[in-house]
């Protein structure tokens, strides 16, 4: 039996195999005179092995005539076998035996089956019989298939992690060729087609599983690598933690926009909240989101399960179960990227059957840390239940530009005169990373800000960044006022388990403070409130500004700033957040 099945990409994620393959020899006169015809390394090529065969009830322990191997011809015309010696040996060469083909032919783009069973007595999937010539195929350990003529190799390629009843196959997002099967991350286990009862492979046909290459996905047929997302490329714009037209369990989901072209394979879902790892993407196919789209992470993408999402914009799964939100309890669900944060959301409160949204004026990664810039959805989708997943959000009524919710009351936003705003504290450079997450430091970094005058002001509205950058503004439908003499406290992430434990947050940014030769400014509008510079910092300890200068041009002296050294949160780094500094020595 010879399959006539020109080979096609055929997308099948599962986890990538151990295989390596030998580099062929240079073909010689007499090596080339030892077959029918003169072939060339990579005329054929080596695509599947299957080496234990898993038995059925009642069925013999061996695996006489069910073990087999396959090959392909990429020669591009028909190819007679008569002289090809196929030797099997441990993966080093060890215990080598070997069979001869002497009567068969292979068209060009066809797979060709040889197997453990007599000539005689083939199964129907079986092209070729070599008995027992090669001995029996290794299920631990590991070995060696090398197709040859004479002393010329035309192909050779290692198998391991053999697991009963799956062959091992060559990837199927590009046409087999020679060299590709000499990388192990190219191979996998076989799993969506069944042979035979209980058993995985497409002997005679092109394969159908593609391997998961860390770091690159399936484009259409052609291996790239994945673009990943870094912080705000991704942001949280909706939440469903609490369904009410379709079980709790399986009708959570939440949305994110995409603010640049990004692709999703690789990325990790999971709440701060629980002690899980993140549900990482293990797409072999590309999951691109172009700018501007939207992607929704639901627990079941069955339509009867989460409501009627479309299908269409469903873009994975994840398991753990989201939270309604409490002051004491609250939900959140976090976007990351290997150890990098892409986006984070947290709230302290949500109603039964109405996603959160996030205010479609306020899609920004900072602005999404303000629980007050959601609101609650008013338009159904599918079974009823409200939101808009996969679309834009609906408007929430949020306080006018100007003007914030002080406590239910809308009033004008008091913006800090000049010379009332004091950087008063600054960790650049954080200490103690979290266990198994080296990046978490990033997290860690915050600075402190002083009302030194008699007047309260608010946050709301002023730019922060590093100085000459855009920076961002805090945005935030909730007043965020700064009594006088008091102090706020702005952080890289408001989650008490990734900043530290700091004692609160009152807005948060997304840059990075720098250790060596660092800056920070803060801004209304285009009045440069107050601005520091630093030339090196401690690790583990803030920069704390004596708080006998406590004045906006005492603060561009390095000499009046030093160390702190109070432990503060989770005891991992010194400091004195939102409270007066220590004097400096």
């Amino acid at each position: 039996m010879l399959a006539g099945i020109v080979w096609a990409a055929l997308a099948a994620p599962v986890s990538a195999a151990v295989l390596v393959g030998c580099g062929p020899q240079a073909p010689s006169e007499r090596g080339m005179r030892d077959c029918a015809v003169q072939l060339l390394p990579g005329d054929l090529v080596i695509t599947e092995v299957f080496a234990d065969e898993k038995l059925t009830a009642g069925g013999a322990g061996t695996d006489a005539g069910k073990e087999w191997l396959e090959i392909y011809n990429a020669r591009g015309a028909a190819v007679d076998l008569g002289g090809v010696t196929i030797t099997h040996s441990r993966p080093g060469g060890e215990r080598p035996s070997s069979h001869t083909i002497r009567d068969a032919t292979i068209a060009p783009g066809q797979f060709f089956v040889l197997g453990n069973a007599a000539p005689a007595a083939v199964p129907a999937y079986v092209d070729h019989g070599y008995g027992a010539d090669l001995g029996e195929l290794y299920n631990t350990g590991g070995g060696k298939l090398v197709l040859s003529c004479g002393d010329v190799e035309i192909d050779s390629a290692i198998y391991d992690s053999v697991r009963e009843g799956r062959s091992r196959e060559l990837t199927s997002a590009q046409p087999p060729e020679y060299t590709l099967n000499d990388d192990p991350s190219r191979w996998c286990q076989a799993s969506a087609t069944e042979f035979e009862a209980g058993n995985f492979g497409t002997p005679g046909a092109a394969n159908d599983c593609q391997p998961i290459v860390i770091g690159q996905c399936n484009d259409r047929g052609t291996m790239r690598d994945a673009v990943a997302p870094g912080p705000g490329d991704l942001v949280i714009t909706e939440v469903m933690p609490s369904p009410e037209r379709v079980g709790d369990t399986v009708g959570e989901w939440f949305e994110a926009r995409a603010e640049s072209d990004v692709d999703l394979n690789g990325v990790g879902l999971e709440r701060a909240g629980d002690s899980a790892g993140p549900d990482v993407i293990t797409a072999a196919d590309c999951v691109h989101l172009t700018a501007g789209s939207y992607a929704v992470f639901v627990r079941s993408d069955v339509a009867a399960d989460n409501g009627g999402i479309p299908a269409a914009v469903i873009a994975a799964r994840f398991k753990f179960a989201m939270v309604a939100g409490a002051p004491a309890a609250p939900g959140d669900v976090a976007i990351v990227a290997g150890s990098t944060v892409v986006d984070a959301v947290t709230w302290t409160k949500s109603s039964a059957g109405k996603a959160l949204q996030l205010a479609p004026d306020r899609i920004d990664a900072i602005a999404n840390d303000i629980e007050s810039n959601f609101c609650a959805a008013t338009a159904a989708y599918g079974a009823g239940d409200l939101g808009t997943p996969g679309a834009a959000n609906s408007p929430c009524v949020l306080p006018s530009s100007g003007m914030c919710d002080d406590g239910g009351t809308s009033r004008a936003i008091v913006m800090p005169e000049p010379g009332q705003l004091v950087i008063s504290e600054i960790l650049a450079n954080p200490a103690k990373p979290l266990p198994g997450n080296p990046a978490s430091d990033a997290q860690r970094e915050w600075f402190e800000v002083a009302n030194i005058a008699a007047t309260a002001f608010d946050l709301n509205e002023l730019v922060v960044g590093r100085i000459g950058a855009a920076g961002a503004p805090v945005q935030s439908a909730t007043c965020i006022a700064v009594p006088p003499g008091g102090f706020a406290v702005l952080a890289r992430s408001s989650d008490p388990v990734a900043n530290g434990m700091l004692p609160f947050v009152d807005a948060t940014f997304r840059f990075a403070l720098v250790d060596i030769a660092g800056d920070l400014q803060i801004a209304a509008g285009a009045t440069v409130l107050d601005a520091v510079t630093w030339a090196a910092v401690t690790s583990g300890a803030t920069l704390q500004l004596d708080p006998a200068h406590l004045r906006p041009t005492d603060n561009d002296d390095p000499a009046q700033f030093c160390a702190g050294s109070t432990p503060y949160g989770d005891a991992t780094n010194q400091g004195t957040p939102g409270t007066v500094n220590l004097p400096c020595p």
